[in-house]
This record gives structure tokens, C-alpha cells and sequence, in this order.
């Protein structure tokens, strides 16, 4: 039995098949891993991911709200629809309830205060920067006010100075 046995290729995308039992996938936003796999890492092969991204540089099974990136074979970034995600997201390893419910003042209760907010067409996004700005997290609040979806990306949105200066960024970059 192959690795993403529980998914069918069909029309170049993966679909999960019926019946099948899926272990839910877990997104750890303080390691920067998903799955098995950190950012910047080999796709790990118990992830079940890693056989199309070996062929493909995205995984984005149909319905599943969970798009996984890779750049010169290395894990780039995650993108999670938080109403079609069937994961879990955790920070080392400790469950997070994090959910469309979820508010902004939520997540800075977890993340602490982001490296910048912007508030713009209606939406909120957090952005965290770590690791001197070399690993985004951003979180965004789509009517601003419930939570939408999650990216976490290796030299994210923030890291090019044309986006920071589009964002209206006066922070120094790289973050401290």
C-alpha cells in the first residue's frame, strides 16, 4: 500500500477515497512543521504528501482546504482553509483550539503581538516573523473579524521590501 493510498489521482489533483481512514494532519505554528516535515526540510516520506511532491512542487487535494509547497525539493509553505481543514494546528506539540470562531484578540492571546497587523478591504491579517524574517506566519480574518485561514511559508509575504512598502510596513526589517 502506497504512502497516499487513502487518495486517487483524478484530474491531476488528489482526492481522499470514501471509506477510507485518514489520520488528521497536525501543523505545529511555533516548530514550523507540518506533519513530519519542517519548513526549509525533505519532504518527510510519513507524510502523505510526499510521494506528489516528489512528483509536483504542490499538494492541494480537492475539498481539503490544505494547500503544501515545496521549493528546490524543500517544504516552502502550508496554506490551511480553516473551514475545510480536517487537521489540527498545535505550538510544541500542545493542541491549539483554533477554529472560524476564532478572533484576532484569540490569537494574540496565543501568538503575542504580531510584527505587523493590516487592515485593509474589509480583512485583518497578522503577520509574525521569525527567525529574522526567513519564516512567516500570518493569520487572516477574510470579513475581519473571524479567522479564515493560516499560512505558514519559509521568506513570506513581508521578506520582499516592495511588499512591506505595499503593506505600509515602518517596522526595521529584518524583525529583531
Amino acid at each position: 500500500m502506497g504512502k497516499l493510498s487513502f487518495f486517487s489521482l483524478i484530474n491531476g489533483q488528489y482526492k481522499p477515497h470514501e471509506n477510507q481512514p485518514q489520520t488528521a494532519l497536525v501543523v505545529d505554528l511555533n516548530k514550523f512543521r507540518i506533519g513530519s516535515t519542517m519548513l526549509g526540510l525533505p519532504i518527510s516520506p510519513a507524510d502523505p504528501f510526499h510521494v506528489a511532491l516528489k512528483k509536483a512542487e504542490v499538494f492541494q487535494p480537492a475539498g481539503q482546504g490544505l494547500e503544501v509547497g515545496t521549493k528546490n525539493g524543500l517544504l516552502d509553505y502550508g496554506f490551511f482553509d480553516i473551514i475545510s481543514f480536517k487537521g489540527c494546528f498545535s505550538r510544541s506539540g500542545e493542541l491549539l483550539r483554533i477554529g472560524k470562531e476564532t478572533t484576532e484578540k484569540d490569537i494574540m492571546k496565543i501568538f503575542g503581538e504580531p510584527y505587523w497587523i493590516d487592515r485593509s478591504d474589509g480583512e485583518v491579517i497578522l503577520f509574525y516573523e521569525y527567525q529574522a524574517g526567513t519564516v512567516e506566519l500570518q493569520f487572516e480574518f477574510s470579513d475581519g473579524k473571524s479567522l479564515s485561514c493560516i499560512t505558514l511559508s519559509r521568506n513570506g509575504v513581508l521578506s520582499e521590501a516592495d511588499q512591506r512598502k505595499a503593506y505600509g510596513v515602518t517596522k526595521p526589517w529584518p524583525p529583531q
